[in-house]
């Protein structure tokens, strides 16, 4: 049987959790934190297989300020490549990335020690994945 894997849940739970404020912080960078968004974000927290109380958390701070910068440095490359992967599809979501959220894809794709084309990569894949989701709907007829 096939089925769609993530390997999210395998990074260690303080790695979960600064994946999941890096999430939210790409959700509420631009101030205004979409419907979408936060579905996306929402959905991204139950791979991580936090506790309720830890995801709670998150939620709770979604608006304070973080420290992208010295964030980073506290992860490693391969969690910040999995939330960059991510963020990248939450920022698309919305079908618009403004400048304030493409900043900081391009500084969490460098933390990682990738390139701004690498950023467009993975947006176009995201896009690509938009379309297969559509395709599944346009076969449901909804």
């Amino acid at each position: 049987m096939f089925m769609l894997h993530d390997i999210v849940h395998e990074m260690e739970p303080s790695e979960r959790f600064q994946y999941a404020q890096l999430l939210a912080h790409l959700a509420s960078v631009d101030n205004n934190i979409s419907k979408v968004e936060m579905g996306f974000f929402e959905q991204r927290m139950g791979a991580t297989l936090l506790s309720p109380e830890r995801k709670q958390q998150l939620r709770d701070n979604m608006k304070q300020n973080l420290d992208l910068n010295s964030h980073l440095k506290k992860m490693n490359s391969r969690s910040i490549k999995l939330a960059l992967r991510d963020i990248c599809l939450m920022s698309m979501a919305d079908r618009d990335i403004d400048k304030s959220e493409r900043v900081v894809l391009i500084k969490v794709a460098e933390a990682a020690g990738l390139s701004e084309q690498d950023v467009d990569s993975l947006l176009q894949w995201a896009v690509k994945g938009f379309h297969w989701m559509q395709d599944g709907y346009n076969v449901l007829k909804i």
